[in-house]
């Protein structure tokens, strides 16, 4: 049964449904609401360091414990805004469940950058950590992961152990017939407003290459993925689509997929009792359990 406060999610997440689903508005008006720093609340329980990790901007979370391993954590906002308060508290959490430490990447954002500069930053940032490295993500940040997994792969380097998706965006030309059917079953995310924010990311790039659009890709030889989705959120139908394609590939690929959740649910561990139910198969999965 969804609960009282996913139903109640456009009134607890208004500034997502604003910069997804409102009218157009200058991208600088709507990055008020992002917290490029760590959130003094979780910076004093958790601690943290600015570092360049192949020069790359991000702020390590226990850094001691890099050790065991480091959960990359590419956060999502359509490739343009980013991250939250929501993504600092997930990582902190998954550092704290799985032992491991944490990387939060603040790679370039469209309309300043576009395609391919975050991926070359993920793949840099990546290359120069070494050793074992979970690398995740939420919405478009899961995408980029999906996308930088396919470059390492084709150009014969090292791959993360896995891939911890949140609701990742794989189509960016926003094409696939279960997305258009499933437009009002949507509250928080409008098409209009994603189709500007997947134009601004890529630039002159062909939407369908499949290291802007994953979805168009092969996943033979990705690592083994966990996505977790809402039931009703847009991307359901592009992530379905995947989870066949890589059971076709071969590639694990395991799909928590929750009855009435919104997009990104997984990511509002304060807010969603679901999102607190399906955090421990997360953490595990990331765990190598």
């Amino acid at each position: 049964m969804t609960s009282i406060e996913m139903q109640m999610a456009p009134w607890l997440l208004p500034s997502m449904r604003r910069r997804y689903r409102g009218a157009a508005a200058p991208v600088p008006d709507l990055r008020v609401f992002d917290a490029r720093e760590m959130p003094p609340r979780l910076a004093e329980a958790h601690p943290a360091e600015p570092v360049l990790t192949g020069g790359v901007a991000g702020v390590s979370i226990h850094p001691g414990r890099a050790d065991r391993g480091v959960i990359v954590f590419l956060h999502g906002g359509a490739h343009v805004f980013g991250p939250g308060p929501g993504h600092w508290e997930w990582l902190c959490a998954m550092s704290d469940a799985t032992g491991m430490a944490g990387l939060m990447l603040l790679y370039d954002r469209a309309p300043e950058a576009h395609y391919p500069t975050s991926l070359e930053q993920v793949l840099a940032a990546c290359a120069s950590l070494g050793g074992d490295i979970v690398l995740a993500g939420d919405s478009s940040g899961g995408g980029l992961a999906v996308a930088a997994s396919m470059r390492m792969r084709d150009g014969g380097r090292p791959l993360p152990r896995a891939l911890v998706l949140s609701s990742p965006w794989l189509d960016l030309t926003m094409s696939n017939p279960g997305l258009i059917a499933s437009r009002d079953i949507d509250i928080m995310l409008g098409t209009e407003r994603l189709a500007e924010y997947a134009r601004a990311y890529a630039g002159d790039a062909d939407l369908r290459d499949p290291l802007v659009s994953p979805a168009f890709g092969d996943p033979t030889g990705l690592p083994p993925m966990l996505i977790t989705s809402g039931g009703a959120e847009l991307m359901r139908a592009e992530i379905r689509d995947w989870a066949a394609a890589c059971a076709a590939a071969g590639t694990p690929c395991e799909v928590i997929e929750v009855p009435g959740a919104i997009h990104d649910f997984a990511m509002a561990r304060t807010l969603f009792p679901e999102a607190r139910e399906v955090f421990p198969r997360m953490a595990a999965f990331a765990a190598g359990q």
